[in-house]
């Protein structure tokens, strides 16, 4: 008897974030068990709002979407209650779909393992998977996440880029404070020094989400390098606590985040230091800029939807594809089911031997890590 799937996209979009789409939707149409295949508007707010459109016969359109960015269905970051899960279980059966694939990070996988549990204390046959994306990186139980590759690409050629322009300009751009997503985990901060070389190279200062600091430190530290340097780039991670610099507002599901964080600094090192302060916040051109799409990245997330689908024929629900590294020279990974059971809720944070705190540089740990990820080969001399 042939069943039906349901894809949907949470949370912020990434730039693959359609390729995975497209691996799911290709692989389902392939499959003689699979009827019929729908994609949900607007993440679980589409099923409980009966948004819910089909992508059987968008095969070309799902083509041409795969190189968009934006989440082509719709994100969400609705979180469910006691009634929607009960009610999502109810739509599933009565919409013969036998299985429901996720596209999102830790709040997903939290609801793809609550849909799971649910139905399997129920007798329900439904498979739940979920696919991992985020460009935070702080996805725990896969090496990485379809997304942080090609954020982390392309915020290391910004820094470059930025860096050239402050270099000719030395004599009267002083500092530059650049604010970057990355959650609470310093994945996406840390990719900022990708191509430092020695202590004194843009960026001089990169501050982590995982640590509190003082903003009077952040000034000193500010003035101690630009005595130093003649010119300054700060990075400034959304999520950091900086103590006496207080602008906590929270988000529609009541989450707390630094919103305007950069913006504040760049007024406090300008009343201090009295020096010329630029501010850029490229927001969400971490999730759209699409001219740099890591083709590791890209690659990736198409196979991760491919995998998901044949994982949940074969039988596998309340878990996760996730990334497994073999080795980082030449690049090799393969994909495996991750239980959700042992992950949900825990953020991976970046682990201290890839970071060196004092010289603000990333150790040659994380350089074999990240750089295949971000397309480039990885250096085989470099001044830590």
């Amino acid at each position: 008897m042939k069943t039906n799937i349901i894809i949907g996209q949470s949370g912020g979009p990434t730039p693959v974030i359609n390729m995975t789409l497209r691996g799911v939707v290709e692989e389902a149409y392939h499959a003689e068990s699979i009827d019929q295949i729908y994609g949900m508007r607007h993440g679980l707010e589409g099923i409980l709002g009966k948004g819910m459109i089909s992508l059987h016969e968008k095969m070309e359109a799902v083509t041409k979407w795969s190189e968009q960015p934006g989440a082509i269905l719709g994100g969400s970051r609705y979180a469910p209650d006691e009634t929607d899960f009960e009610k999502i279980l109810c739509f599933l059966e009565e919409k013969n779909i036998g299985i429901f694939c996720y596209i999102g990070g830790n709040g997903s996988s939290r609801t793809v393992a609550e849909l799971h549990r649910r139905a399997k204390k129920a007798g329900k046959s439904i498979r739940f998977v979920l696919i991992p994306k985020t460009i935070d990186n702080d996805l725990s139980g896969t090496d990485h996440t379809p997304g942080y590759g090609s954020g982390a690409k392309f915020l290391s050629e910004t820094v470059k880029w930025i860096g050239t322009d402050m270099a000719s300009m030395r004599t009267y751009d002083k500092i530059e404070v650049m604010e970057v997503m990355g959650g609470n985990s310093g994945w996406l901060a840390a990719s900022s020094a990708l191509y430092k070389e020695h202590q004194d190279d843009y960026p001089q200062l990169v501050y982590l989400p995982d640590q509190s600091i003082q903003l009077t430190n952040i000034l000193i530290d500010i003035e101690r390098v630009y005595e130093r340097t003649g010119s300054v780039m700060v990075i400034i991670p959304d999520h950091l606590h900086i103590a006496g610099l207080s602008l906590h507002t929270h988000d529609p599901t009541g989450r707390r985040y630094n919103g305007g964080i950069g913006f504040r600094l760049v007024q406090q090192i300008q009343d201090y230091l009295g020096l010329k302060t630029r501010f850029t916040a490229p927001s969400t051109l971490f999730r759209t800029s699409v001219n740099l799409v890591s083709g590791t990245d890209r690659l990736e997330a198409y196979q991760l939807g491919r995998q998901a689908v044949r994982y949940a024929l074969a039988g596998y629900s309340g878990g996760m594809v996730g990334l497994h590294r073999l080795s980082n020279e030449p690049y090799e990974c393969t994909i495996q089911w991750v239980d959700l059971l042992e992950h949900t809720s825990l953020e991976k944070p970046l682990p201290s031997h890839y970071w060196d705190r004092e010289k603000h540089m990333p150790t040659r740990q994380f350089i074999e890590y990240a750089f295949p990820l971000i397309d480039s080969g990885i250096p085989h001399s470099i001044s830590l």
